[in-house]
């Protein structure tokens, strides 16, 4: 056993989930957070979620909301009904990660929200990076994706990997590194997380990154994407290619309330592996250039990053389905300067603050 969470979390409080599943109302939240400050202007329709930690607005009936003044876009606008307020999931969980100071566990599961919420608030401190667990993903019987010559993903993701690994045990020889897989073999999706947790016996100060590469029936699709794992992914093309990648899960399926329990989401790691999603979409971008365009940092329910309990991303390097992208990802200087690139993005995490 990893952690005891019943000494750091109160018992767990359920909220009803409104709307299929989509929606919680501020009538059930606002009790739970005393910090967090509700406003709304019925005249404009304009609401505002606001904590010492930032500050959060939407329109009702509008599909973005502003953190911080950065506009985002979400699937669900948020409603009114009966004079209620009704926040989509994607404002909830940004609330969780952005203007809550200390740490608590949550899940969405069917029609209800779980919430844990520390006995004492957690000090915020600074990123260390102590361990870097690389995952090159697919291998052996799980190809992945494929050009049209052939060349298979699993066979990138491994060739990145390995350079990641090489310039980390160069250049960082005090950080632990672990390769869920160091040849063509294959490995479970969940075996995969199992194996990056043992390391959080010896440090809690552990990144997971997985490497990948995208597809799409459509040739002229580009680009790399940076993923960090949510429950309510960013589009609909998200969720697709989370289903591609989840696609080798093993059939058992546990639904007992521990094991419901034990994969709820901390709103620390969730807003740690956001912030390293974003550090390394920005030195990628800068480090390919215009060879491979970003499509942006977006979330999407990934078994394997489910299973990591530590800040964790999903690199989709780029589009091997594109004729073009394919032969840049096949290409060893490209993949030494994507896994430069990388390392960039982690040492700008490592320097920030929580």
């Amino acid at each position: 056993m990893l952690f005891d969470s019943s000494s750091v979390f109160s018992e767990t409080v359920k909220l009803p989930l409104y709307g299929n599943g989509g929606f919680v109302s501020l009538v059930d939240l606002n009790p739970l957070f005393p910090e967090l400050k509700f406003s709304f202007k019925e005249s404009t329709l304009v609401s505002h979620i606001q904590s010492p930690q930032g500050k959060i607005s939407f329109r009702i009936g509008s599909s973005f909301y502003t953190l911080d003044n950065k506009i985002n876009k979400i699937p669900k606008p948020p409603l009114i009904k009966n004079g209620d307020l009704y926040f989509p999931i994607d404002i909830v969980e940004a609330v969780f990660l952005n203007l809550l100071s200390y740490d608590m566990r949550y899940k969405f599961i069917e029609k209800e929200l779980l919430i844990d919420i520390p006995k004492e608030p957690t000090p915020k401190r600074n990123i260390n990076v102590k361990a870097i667990i690389i995952d090159a993903g697919h291998g052996g019987k799980d190809p992945g994706t494929s050009d049209s010559d052939g060349n298979f993903e699993k066979n990138v993701s491994l060739a990145v990997a390995r350079y990641l690994y090489l310039y980390l045990r160069k250049y960082y020889p005090e950080i632990r590194l672990l390769m869920t897989r160091k040849t063509d073999h294959f490995v479970e999706l969940e075996d995969r997380s199992k194996l990056a947790n043992t390391i959080l016996k010896d440090t809690r100060d552990s990144i997971f990154i997985s490497l990948h590469c995208n597809a799409s029936l459509n040739e002229k699709a580009d680009g790399f994407e940076i993923y960090y794992l949510s429950q309510n992914p960013s589009t609909e093309q998200a969720r697709e290619t989370a289903l591609l990648e989840n696609k080798f899960i093993a059939p058992h399926v546990h639904k007992t309330v521990a094991a419901i329990q034990s994969q709820m989401l901390s709103s620390v790691t969730q807003r740690r592996s956001k912030k390293l999603a974003e550090s390394i979409e920005s030195d990628y971008d800068k480090g390919m250039d215009t060879l491979i365009t970003s499509r942006g940092v977006k979330k999407a329910d990934f078994s394997v990053l489910r299973g990591s309990l530590m800040p964790a991303v999903l690199i989709e390097m780029g589009y091997l389905t594109s004729p073009g992208e394919s032969k840049i990802l096949q290409d060893k200087s490209y993949q030494k300067k994507i896994a430069r690139s990388i390392i960039k993005g982690i040492h700008k995490y490592a320097s920030s603050k929580d």
